[in-house]
């Protein structure tokens, strides 16, 4: 009695660590989605920043809003859709003054001036991510393919808008598109 104890014990553990391991791991062929907002002369003198608008699809998903807090946000940094990028992500954004010109802190002068534009001011830039995606992997294949077994790394793509000084938005050819080490996930 002792023993079937153990072993049902042993049994039920056993189920219960590998349905945690398995729901860890769905979707782990899955591609996760990032854009990379850049703008090469955001500190030079003459040249002008833009903010974004935090529109739902953006909404917790920029690195200087993970809260889903903010209004508004400089263009820059990265906004991450993990595996479920949307059909569509358009993109608001409106040029302000140069970067040496804004008061500081610079947060509530943002929102003071974000608040003010007419509906008109703001520029729209519509990406459309899961189109992409099909795209660059029809056209690569994804780099740094793990020696591991791929539960230890997961696909990544990464793509960059450029915006230049006169707010014209390009997407940038070269995304990057491969594995990254996934083990901190499992710790």
């Amino acid at each position: 009695m002792k023993y079937l104890k153990l072993i049902s014990g042993s049994f039920i553990t056993l189920v219960i660590l590998s349905g945690c391991l398995a729901t860890n791991l769905v979707g782990v062929g899955d591609t996760s989605f990032t854009i990379d907002l850049t703008q090469d002369k955001i500190l030079a003198r003459e040249d002008p920043t833009f903010i974004v608008k935090m529109t739902p699809e953006l909404s917790g998903k920029c690195s200087d809003d993970r809260s889903g807090t903010e209004k508004y946000i400089y263009w820059g940094g990265q906004c991450d859709f993990g595996r479920s990028p949307p059909q569509k992500v358009e993109i608001q954004y409106a040029k302000w003054k140069p970067y040496d010109q804004i008061p500081k802190p610079s947060k509530p002068h943002m929102i003071r001036f974000g608040n003010s534009l007419p509906a008109s001011a703001w520029e729209t830039y519509t990406i459309y991510p899961k189109q992409i995606m099909a795209e660059v992997k029809n056209r690569k294949k994804p780099d740094n393919t793990p020696f591991t077994p791929k539960i230890v790394a997961r696909k990544s793509m990464m793509v960059f808008l450029d915006i230049d000084a006169s707010g014209k938005v390009t997407l940038r050819n070269d995304a990057q598109y491969g594995y990254i080490n996934n083990v901190e996930a499992y710790r």
